[in-house]
């Protein structure tokens, strides 16, 4: 509470206004005790006056008795007031203070004047005789409607002023005992009016630093209690909406960051906004916190920052394809940006997706055309050579005509079993093809394959080593499959192994399978090559492989 500047200023206009309340009303009470005060006094002085007038009267008539002055000190002491008696020429005949022989003419005194004519003549003005100011009160002696003197009594303004402050003390007295009365009720009062104002700005922070937790305890019931009433259901309402943003925050943010695609958004000066794990892996960026950075600087990619450029600008959607050079290879994109704006804020929001074996694809898929263009057309031509000579008269050449079958004969067969290998790849990269698994023991299919194969082991007099486990090596399977894998490895093996080499057929039983294992020591595959082997059509020596009468599928078909 006594930190809360709302409760001091409250507090201190409060206690400056009781101060100046207090101030002007103890000014005009003041000024009210003077006024009444002197009233008093003149009216105690008047009424000495009357009570002297007797003996005034008295003392007018005898002049000559000598103890007149005596007996108006002797009053004077007892009154406490200063007496004097003086004649209708002015001239002083007794004064309870100074001698009168002393004393000049008082014909001339205000108060003298008045009391001629008036009942009472009253003056306030400063004493040549005592030098400080009186208070006069003066009345006509008469006799027989005859003025016969005046009797003048009086009293020092002093006395008015200390008898003023004592009143003055006590009403001062009394006032502060008010005001600190005030000030502790003020206090009280102020912290009755602050005490849920602060504790609402409290828990207005703690919303605002996203305590959504925190209520409004103390509500007294007037319009701060309403309010308070009203931040409740305002914080209620701004949790439930913060939760609903967090939760569609949190599974937007999970599809985004479990996208393929890459998801980026910049703003206006090209700065990262946010991006998905995906952009990372594309764009090839290793920082850990990579927004607030410059796409520019972190991925030097001109032609991405040209679209975004472009997109901000024109403020329409744009598209390229792009190149990204990565560490682990060229990496092609399809780039769409979208520009955005968020209140005063807006960016560009770019797509990535990775095209990149869509490309290669696309390319294969070309080089598998020309190279099944190129693999038909080779064999019918010769065909076809070898019926044009046959026709223009080779075929009545008993010398030639059979080697031509031949020949012809040998292409038919290159070109059947082309059409067979492309098949069995149209088989297996069929949707609708399902491979029937079934428990298989291959010990005995290997050596049925290898059974089937020795005529071509022996014409070119390879050593074949055959290590198979004594007990069955049970597998889950497709039995023509199998055997078609054997079939193309164990064939490759005696193709590209030259006359006396040898080959190595191993199988070996593991805890989740079996391996197999076939090792020839042929001419083999140069490492550069090894990511290209199960390529359609790809051969590493194209002219040996034709010679020998590979088609180029076989371990594709693997």
């Amino acid at each position: 509470m006594l930190r809360s500047r709302f409760f001091w200023k409250l507090y201190i206009t409060y206690a400056a206004l009781v101060l100046i309340t207090s101030a002007i009303i103890g000014v005009a009470v003041q000024q009210q005790l003077r006024s009444a005060l002197i009233d008093d006094v003149e009216a105690d002085l008047r009424n000495m006056a009357l009570l002297l007038d007797p003996h005034a009267a008295e003392a007018f008539r005898d002049e000559a008795a000598g103890d007149i002055q005596s007996q108006v000190q002797i009053l004077g002491r007892e009154t406490g007031a200063r007496i004097t008696l003086i004649l209708p020429a002015g001239e002083v005949l007794a004064d309870s203070v100074q001698e009168p022989a002393g004393m000049e003419n008082h014909g001339d005194r205000p108060e003298i004047i008045a009391a001629l004519t008036d009942p009472f003549g009253v003056s306030r003005r400063f004493s040549g005789t005592l030098r400080e100011s009186l208070l006069y009160i003066a009345r006509a002696v008469r006799d027989a409607d005859e003025v016969i003197g005046v009797v003048r009594v009086s009293i020092p303004l002093s006395d008015v002023d200390a008898r003023l402050s004592a009143l003055r003390a006590t009403v001062l007295f009394g006032a502060g005992v008010g005001v600190l009365v005030a000030l502790a009720i003020g206090l009280l009062v102020a912290h009755r009016i602050t005490s849920p104002i602060s504790e609402m700005t409290e828990v207005a922070e703690a919303l605002g630093e996203g305590d959504y937790s925190r209520r409004v305890e103390s509500r007294p019931g007037d319009e701060i209690g309403v309010l308070g009433d009203t931040m409740n259901r305002l914080a209620d309402e701004l949790t439930r909406r913060i939760a609903g943003l967090g939760h569609e925050r949190a599974q937007l943010e999970a599809m985004v960051a479990g996208m393929q695609e890459g998801v980026l958004a910049v703003d206006h000066e090209g700065r990262v906004v946010f991006c998905n794990q995906a952009v990372r892996r594309l764009l090839d960026v290793d920082d850990e916190i990579i927004e607030g950075q410059t796409l520019l600087d972190l991925a030097p990619v001109p032609e991405l920052h040209e679209l975004l450029t472009a997109a901000d600008e024109q403020q329409t959607p744009g598209r390229r394809e792009l190149t990204v050079r990565g560490r682990a290879g060229d990496i092609v994109m399809d780039a769409r940006a979208t520009p955005f704006e968020a209140d005063e804020e807006g960016g560009v929001v770019v797509v990535l997706y990775d095209i990149t074996n869509l490309r290669r694809l696309q390319q294969i898929r070309t080089d598998f055309v020309a190279n099944v263009s190129h693999e038909l057309k080779t064999p019918l031509t010769s065909i076809k050579g070898y019926v044009e000579t046959l026709l223009s008269g080779a075929i009545h050449d008993d010398e030639n005509n059979m080697r031509f079958l031949g020949k012809i004969e040998n292409q038919v067969n290159r070109l059947t079993n082309l059409v067979s290998d492309l098949l069995s790849l149209a088989q297996i990269e069929s949707p609708a093809e399902a491979i029937s698994l079934t428990p298989i023991d291959w010990v005995p299919l290997i050596s049925e394959t290898v059974q089937r194969h020795e005529p071509g082991i022996a014409a070119k007099r390879l050593d074949l080593s055959l290590e198979l486990p004594d007990h069955p090596v049970r597998i889950q399977g497709d039995d023509e499959a199998l055997t078609q894998i054997l079939d193309n490895l164990l064939d490759n093996a005696i193709k590209y192994t030259p006359e006396g080499g040898s080959i190595s057929v191993r199988l070996s039983q593991r805890k989740s399978g079996a391996v197999l294992e076939i090792e020839d020591s042929g001419i083999g595959i140069p490492k550069g090559d090894f990511e290209r082997i199960f390529e359609r059509f790809y051969r590493v020596d194209k002219a040996r492989s034709r010679e020998l009468g590979g088609t180029g599928l076989g371990l594709s078909i693997v």
